[in-house]
């Protein structure tokens, strides 16, 4: 079976892990093919891998690079598609965007029979808008990969949920994305961060974009009410508003703040944290679709509290604590009964490394896939 995967992310090393899962399979004749660069982890990568011994990696360059509604493939893709002949194209792409217009444009014209799945994310369901001004193209688009695609590949119950209300009534799998190996701690390491005590104080942790949506200022407020030093590491347009806030409140003794790193440097990051808090806020466009830093703390023993905004909650389910989205009073509460209770705290770095270990490695997406 001659497979293609289309993918932005493939820029990255680090995606390739799934890639190498895939192409072990003797069936597969694996072809993955992705930007010559693309913004990700708020930086500019160029393509880290350009080619591997166990299958091909065919690159292309885009128009309006890291922008997901209106970016496009000007080289490669065309050229891709018609001279390998895909039995399967696996896009990883929602359907509406313009990469999957041009998948699927390319697919009827050199390869008509082949088997075309997407993947999408998407948890709000938005009658006709695709937060675009230009609505009416991505509306053609998704039109048109609904036709034509086998399946849709859902990353989280919700987002097949969606799907459906949209009139997408062929196979929807639920695939969950994975996290690096590295981020799966060994069991030793697990035991060993269950028998360590807190850090004094305790050190909460939020890494990631610094963004309205993501609901650091409620992180911020909650630390008035508990003990602790918060470490946000990230960057992002919100930061100069989350940094008078903690003035405002004379909680800047108690902050650090880190800019955007590698991420090849966030597991260390990680792992000296005593709690990770995703506390995203659900806005009229967007509510959090995966949360895959929490995946990532889990993976490493790290005790996730996360709000309840979008699929957080599915991700999480009773392997974290979970608080309503904007309430920093309930957010305290949770914080203060991770502190003070030891089983809990235990119980959750168990459930979580074992949850993600299972079901959120790019081994098993791989295979599931």
């Amino acid at each position: 079976m001659k497979l293609l995967v289309i993918d932005k992310t493939a820029v990255l090393n680090s995606s390739h892990e799934r890639y190498e899962r895939i192409a072990s399979h003797p069936e597969v004749e694996l072809c993955v093919f992705s930007p010559t660069s693309w913004h990700e982890h708020m930086r500019q990568v160029r393509a880290e891998r350009t080619h591997h011994p166990a299958y091909r990696i065919e690159l292309g360059r885009t128009f309006w690079n890291g922008s997901y509604s209106r970016c496009f493939y000007l080289t490669g893709l065309k050229k891709c598609i018609r001279d390998f002949r895909p039995d399967v194209i696996q896009l990883l792409e929602e359907p509406w965007s313009l990469f999957a217009g041009q998948a699927v444009n390319y697919a009827r014209k050199f390869t008509p029979d082949c088997r075309l799945l997407f993947y999408t994310w998407e948890n709000i369901y938005r009658e006709g808008t695709y937060c675009s001004k230009i609505d009416f193209i991505h509306r053609r688009v998704e039109e048109s990969v609904f036709e034509f695609a086998s399946s849709g590949i859902c990353a989280t119950e919700t987002a097949a949920e969606v799907l459906s209300r949209k009139g997408f009534f062929k196979p929807t799998p639920v695939i969950p994305y994975g996290i690096p190996s590295r981020f799966i701690a060994a069991e030793e390491e697990i035991h060993r961060r269950q028998a360590r005590p807190l850090s004094e104080p305790p050190r909460i942790g939020y890494i990631g974009r610094l963004l309205e949506m993501k609901g650091i200022e409620t992180l911020i407020r909650a630390l008035t009410k508990v003990e602790g030093e918060l470490i946000l590491l990230g960057s992002g347009e919100a930061e100069k508003d989350l940094r008078a806030l903690s003035a405002d409140l004379g909680l800047e003794p108690r902050m650090t703040w880190i800019s955007a790193v590698p991420p090849e440097e966030v597991i260390d990051h990680l792992k000296s944290l005593d709690v990770l808090v995703l506390p995203s806020r659900t806005t009229v466009t967007w509510a959090e679709q995966l949360g895959r830093v929490m995946l990532e703390a889990m993976g490493c023993g790290v005790p996730v509290i996360g709000s309840s905004s979008g699929s957080i909650p599915e991700v999480i389910g009773d392997s974290g604590l979970i608080f309503e989205e904007g309430n920093e009073n309930t957010l305290a509460e949770k914080l203060r009964s991770l502190f003070e209770d030891v089983n809990l705290r235990r119980g959750l770095i168990q459930s979580g490394w074992e949850k993600v270990r299972d079901r959120y490695t790019w081994r098993s997406f791989a295979d599931d896939l």
